[in-house]
């Protein structure tokens, strides 16, 4: 073998081992690290997933608001007012013949030929224990005390009126409601000058007591008030 082959021979097996070498020594690419977080990682769409619950609940939220607000305000119960205590009863006293006040009718007078009888009378809510009633009858514009026009007492206390023209005299047998009555002053029908008062005053005598009644209106006065559980007055009028 001549010596230039052997010299080529050479050479390319030294260049095919060069290329191998060159081949077995280029560096593989690098393998990709992951990168890996604190915590466990979130499986794939749980992101998305939490997200989306998250977006719903505040629109449930919202929407729960605004039908809070749309909705009406319950109006608070009313509570019934208490209803108010009736009003003590008033004891009083008044004629059908007339008002309080007002003019006498000439039946009750004794002037100009007046009929010169008792009045009608009424009387309401007398108090508890009530045993008897009084009644006085003065001219309240005619000297001092009042002149006297009339006493009744012991009038039942069943007794709620006494009708018009009561007869004279005393523990009466008629009419059945001033049964037992006795009359200090009988009836004296008004008779003045020009124009005056005249009042009628009730009273609620207590149970069990009697009453000492004279010619005095003052002194009348006095002890039918002394021994009463209240009174009543009307006035009438008269020229």
């Amino acid at each position: 073998m001549k010596p230039q082959s052997l010299a080529r021979k050479i050479f390319s097996l030294s260049l095919f081992v060069f290329i191998v070498s060159c081949a077995a020594a280029k560096p593989t690419s690098p393998v990709q690290r992951s990168q890996t977080t604190t915590g466990s990682a979130a499986p794939a769409g749980t992101e998305n997933s939490t997200d989306t619950a998250s977006t719903a609940s505040t629109v449930d939220s919202a929407d729960a608001s605004k039908s809070k607000e749309n909705s009406p305000t319950a109006e608070p119960t009313p509570t019934a007012p208490a209803t108010p205590a009736a009003p003590a009863a008033v004891f009083g006293i008044s004629s059908s013949a007339f008002a309080n006040m007002a003019s006498i009718p000439a039946q009750y007078v004794a002037k100009n030929g007046g009929g010169n009888q008792s009045p009608p009378l009424q009387w309401k809510s007398a108090p508890a224990g009530t045993g008897s009633f009084a009644i006085q009858m003065v001219d309240l514009d005619f000297q001092t005390p009042p002149f006297i026009h009339w006493v009744i007492s012991n009038i039942p206390a069943t007794s709620t009126q006494l009708p018009a023209a009561i007869p004279a005299g005393n523990n009466l047998a008629t009419p059945t409601e001033a049964l037992g009555a006795n009359q200090t002053s009988n009836y004296r029908g008004p008779n003045p000058p020009n124009l005056h008062r005249y009042e009628w005053t009730i009273y609620a005598i207590r149970q069990g007591m009697t009453v000492t009644l004279g010619n005095n209106s003052a002194t009348n006065k006095t002890e039918l008030e002394s021994k009463s559980l209240g009174k009543a007055t009307l006035i009438g009028t008269y020229q």
